[in-house]
């Protein structure tokens, strides 16, 4: 707030079919929230959440840079994303994500069909050239790593987030 800004972040939702709740938590706090879709599921995303969010057309297929662009044309420049394998896929194979933080929780998943973080990709990290680890910090029982993955990172602004 000393910076200008609103007490809530925008919410921001990716979705390709746009089959959403508009009841649901994400839709009822704060005031900015911004559905991108993919754009056959425009018309419908639309109807269905009426004015719980501006539904935003992401392409077809979804194009994650111009997603990006649209959010920083309408003032985000930070994102936090909590995704599933694909979103965290595409966005770290396209060298999109500036920080990746990852808790390490003291159980293990013995299950094949467990999700996973990411999926099949090529990465732009790899034994010639490694994420830089900016960070540990323990969260209770976690250890949670922060790596520095691009030029663009800012160690200055990355304890606001923690």
């Amino acid at each position: 707030m000393a910076r200008g800004l609103g007490p809530d972040p925008a919410r921001v939702v990716l979705s390709r079919s746009g089959d959403l709740d508009p009841a649901a938590r994400i839709f009822t706090i704060g005031t900015d929230r911004i559905v991108y879709v993919a754009s056959p599921a425009m018309t419908r995303a639309r109807a269905r959440l009426g004015a719980a969010a501006d539904v935003a057309d992401a392409g077809d297929p979804v194009r994650l840079e111009a997603v990006l662009a649209d959010l920083a044309l309408r003032g985000v420049a930070r994102l936090l994303v909590e995704g599933g394998r694909s979103l965290h896929t595409q966005l770290l194979a396209s060298g999109l994500a500036d920080e990746l933080r990852l808790a390490v929780a003291p159980f293990f998943i013995g299950d094949s069909a467990a999700p996973r973080f990411v999926g099949d990709g090529d990465f732009p990290w790899n034994p010639a050239h490694r994420a830089r680890l900016a960070e540990m910090t323990r969260v209770g029982d976690m250890a949670v790593l922060r790596y520095a993955l691009s030029g663009r990172y800012d160690a200055s602004e990355a304890h606001r987030y923690g």
